[in-house]
């Protein structure tokens, strides 16, 4: 009896020596659990910070980009609605001159790019305006003899050449050609006035 009563109590210590390592082991497990939570909470925390420096380094960094391309874009806009307005006033000017208006113009050009004909005869191509119509004007600026020639301009080839309104002239072996178009004048004004017609426009101060 003495024998079973010292192994029931050597049972016992065994199983309490048992559950204090348990809970010495546990509480170190929690403990370290604890620790690596905390840990992660400080990384965690450290990258968030660090993130945060980063978006508004990249947020300041888009302002001042978009604060530089504002004046930018401002100055691109501002010169596009001033050349379409320019243009489109143009237009309705060059509309209004009507079709012998218009006509005489073209017969200015051909008369000043006539001497590079050098004498030679002419065929005339006319787009906007009747054969006969083109022909007398080419005739004034070329002479009546030289003009053999005078006829409705194909439209493509208005298209490719620019000429929606106006004439081509031909020398009669090909070698030479000129166009007087509303095309031409309107580039050649816009080219050597473009600032003058802007101010004009805007009555001497333009946007800003």
């Amino acid at each position: 009896m003495e024998e079973l009563r010292s192994t029931d109590i050597l049972d016992r210590e065994i199983r309490e020596d048992a559950r204090r390592k348990a809970e010495r082991a546990l509480s170190a497990s929690e403990a370290e659990c604890a620790k690596i939570a905390s840990d992660f909470a400080s990384r965690l925390e450290a990258d968030k910070a660090a993130k945060r420096t980063e978006y508004a380094e990249a947020l300041a960094a888009y302002e001042r980009d978009v604060a530089a391309a504002i004046p930018l874009e401002k100055e691109r806009r501002l010169v596009s609605f001033i050349d379409s307005e320019v243009r489109s006033a143009l237009n309705a000017r060059l509309a209004d001159l009507g079709p012998s208006g218009r006509l005489s113009l073209y017969g200015r050009l051909l008369s000043r790019y006539s001497p590079r004909f050098q004498g030679a005869r002419v065929r005339v191509f006319a787009s906007g305006f009747a054969p006969a119509e083109a022909q007398a004007v080419a005739a004034r600026a070329f002479g009546p003899d030289r003009v053999i020639s005078s006829e409705p301009l194909d439209p493509e080839r208005a298209a490719r050449a620019g000429c929606s309104d106006g004439l081509i002239v031909e020398a009669e072996d090909g070698s030479v050609s000129c166009r007087a178009s509303i095309e031409e004048i309107r580039d050649t004004i816009l080219d050597s006035r473009r600032q003058e017609l802007a101010e004009a426009l805007f009555g001497g101060r333009l946007p800003e």
